[in-house]
């Protein structure tokens, strides 16, 4: 069977989706405040969308699924478009997928970092968050295939 960019597209965005949903299941499920934070971070970005919307307590578990769909579609866009750029490398096919989810939530971490800056005086949400997302950013980097390690020998 031959693998199309669009099956790839396809894939890359379940992936990233079945990612997102995951973070949020740990944000909900484990009580271990440092693995809640992506999570939590996805609630924030979609408490500004369901604000914009207005109250949705009946359509609210549709919108928030449609909501990382929408995530997961925008993070396998994404690194597709970064996919292109990198020489090809081997590596299993679900990283691209990991990578783009990962991605999107350490821009929403910084973007949640540099908002929380700007409104307020508070220093540590800051710190949190920025730094949250910076590693989310580097781990994504490294599953894409954007930097690599290499050892010395």
């Amino acid at each position: 069977m031959v693998r199309t960019p669009r099956s790839w597209f396809l894939r890359d965005t379940v992936i990233a989706t079945v990612v997102l949903a995951g973070l949020y299941g740990l944000a909900v499920g484990v009580q271990f405040q440092p693995v809640q934070i992506p999570g939590y971070l996805l609630l924030v970005g979609f408490g500004v969308l369901d604000r914009t919307v207005g109250p949705s307590s009946a359509s609210h578990p549709v919108l928030f699924a449609a909501y990382l769909l929408a995530l997961g579609f925008v993070g396998a866009t994404v690194a597709h478009v970064l996919s292109t750029r990198v020489t090809p490398l081997r590596r299993p096919w679900w990283r691209v997928g990991v990578a783009a989810a990962l991605a999107l939530v350490g821009v929403l971490s910084l973007g949640f970092a540099v908002a929380v800056l700007l409104g307020t005086s508070q220093l540590e949400p800051v710190l949190v968050t920025g730094a949250a997302g910076l590693l989310l950013l580097g781990l994504a980097s490294w599953l894409s295939g954007l930097v690599g390690v290499r050892s010395v020998q």
